[in-house]
């Protein structure tokens, strides 16, 4: 049964819905009673925004609500100059029924729902990490993207070798062995398909380069966090880059209020459907940051090659469980759910992590 963190109340000031648009915001501007003052269009410049929010809060105090895109955070930087944290809201665009499935849908609409809902205390706001975090987020995926990149990069050179019958020797494209056999092959076969080859492994090399400057950018944005060492030294399976990620897609990790509910926002919690005394469990939800759960599936598969320690301890619950299931995926999911919760522990309670304790011994 879903509970309420804190009572529902009215909010006693003027709420202001705004429908953000790249050229234009919608407007409605509710009183401190819940009636529309006033309701228009400004454009969505900076200029025209000072304007308006200078222009409303002579009213007295004002809650600001939009919805989370991509100009939420230069909207919500700009109007934190004028009213303190608290006054702005960032909507959670998925979980706002009201707009999403309503039959009659537009700017004037949706502006007046977030404020309507902002009065009613109901609205489902998202998170807006502080500088830092902000920083460290932007670094961590940033570094993804090259590393995503990187890994198409590989697909196509081998792809290209396949093509004239050569296979790239060793385990991996990495190896000095691979990389001298790829720049001699690189160099001898002619035509648009050695040209090819040559564009790829000069990609590569510029890959590599933008993967190792976001590693320095991320360990010196981390020096400033503390929670990314925390997570590094207590969590097995976590090296700086998962830390650094987990930190800077989950925010302030004592926001959440319970173990559950930090392992809900990363999506690896499985859904349920009840009805009429019947339960049907399916996958994972997949709601919330995709990144976050990535990290922690990483994390999870690291304790599966580990060796001794916690991580062996906790890669082999992961066996058991995946040979009880039958399904790699879903026990994977399960130890990355595991461990998330291990971190809200880590720094709610001051709990070390105990594997024991944490995964319940191995499941038979």
């Amino acid at each position: 049964m879903k509970k309420l963190n804190d009572p529902v109340r009215k909010v006693n000031a003027y709420c202001a819905g705004l429908d953000v648009h790249k050229g234009i915001t919608v407007y409605t501007l509710f009183d401190p009673k819940g009636a529309v003052a006033e309701t228009g269009d400004f454009r969505s410049t900076r200029a025209d925004f000072e304007d308006f929010i200078k222009r409303v809060l002579k009213n007295g105090e004002t809650h600001f609500t939009f919805e989370a895109s991509r100009s939420s955070l230069w909207v919500h930087g700009l109007i934190r100059e004028f009213v303190d944290d608290e006054y702005v809201h960032v909507a959670q665009s998925k979980r706002i029924k009201a707009i999403a499935n309503s039959n009659s849908k537009n700017d004037d609409n949706d502006s007046w729902w977030l404020g309507y809902l902002t009065y009613e205390g109901r609205l489902p706001e998202a998170h807006v990490p502080e500088h830092e975090i902000l920083e460290l987020r932007i670094a961590t995926r940033e570094r993804a993207a090259a590393v995503q990149h990187r890994t198409k990069i590989i697909c196509r050179l081998k792809a290209h070798f396949a093509q004239v019958g050569l296979i790239v020797p060793g385990s991996s494209i990495r190896t000095k062995q691979a990389q001298l056999f790829m720049a001699e092959q690189a160099l001898q076969i002619k035509g648009v398909r050695g040209r090819a080859l040559r564009s790829c492994l000069d990609e590569l090399n510029y890959q590599d380069f933008a993967i190792q400057e976001w590693n320095d950018v991320i360990g010196e944005v981390s020096a400033l966090i503390p929670a990314v060492e925390t997570i590094e030294g207590h969590i097995p399976g976590i090296g700086s880059v998962l830390a650094a990620t987990i930190v800077a897609e989950a925010g302030d990790l004592k926001r959440f209020h319970s173990q559950k509910a930090f392992g809900r926002t990363t999506g690896l919690t499985p859904s349920d459907r009840s009805s009429s005394g019947k339960t049907i469990h399916g996958g994972i939800t997949r709601e919330g940051n995709p990144h976050l759960r990535w990290a922690l599936t990483q994390a999870a598969i690291g304790c599966l090659r580990a060796r001794k320690g916690a991580g062996l301890a906790v890669g082999n619950w992961i066996r058991a469980r995946e040979k009880r299931m039958g399904n790699k995926s879903k026990a994977r999911a399960a130890g990355g759910r595991k461990l998330a919760e291990s971190i809200w522990r880590l720094f709610h309670l001051g709990e070390c992590f105990d594997a024991a304790h944490s995964f319940g011994g191995v499941p038979k």
